[in-house]
């Protein structure tokens, strides 16, 4: 199923990928303590807020996956390795930056950002090969 010209399963797709590898990288991978305070968020913030934002967590994939999947479709992307390209090109040129931002205006070493910068690279990277294979 097509809407405006994006494959929806498509975009559904790398929105799940993102979302697992972000569940991998922040869940599993590193240690949430030293995140925190890589990031400078104190424990007693992180307990006022708890998990109640963590609905909120589906809509970034989304919104990332559907809006790759536009600038794909206008740009006529396609192709693994192209896709791939892409999707690094996008992290470099928007998210990255974004997290950097967060560092230059935060407070936190440099911990939180180059994981953030990692995993920004690897989620478009990976919605790229799967978006533009499934042209």
């Amino acid at each position: 199923m097509r809407v405006a010209g994006v494959n929806v399963l498509a975009v559904l797709l790398a929105a799940v990928a993102i979302f697992a590898i972000g569940f991998l990288t922040y869940g599993l991978l590193i240690d949430p303590v030293r995140y925190m305070a890589s990031d400078g968020i104190a424990q007693a913030a992180h307990e006022a807020v708890g998990d109640s934002r963590m609905a909120y967590g589906v809509v970034m994939p989304l919104m990332t996956a559907a809006f790759m999947g536009v600038l794909f479709s206008w740009a006529n992307v396609s192709g693994l390795v192209t896709g791939i390209k892409w999707g690094a090109l996008i992290a470099f040129a928007s998210a990255i930056p974004g997290v950097g931002y967060d560092w230059v205006y935060g407070v936190g070493d440099c911990y939180a950002p180059l994981v953030d910068s990692a995993y920004m690279l690897v989620i478009h990277m990976v919605a790229g090969a799967i978006l533009a294979s499934w042209k």
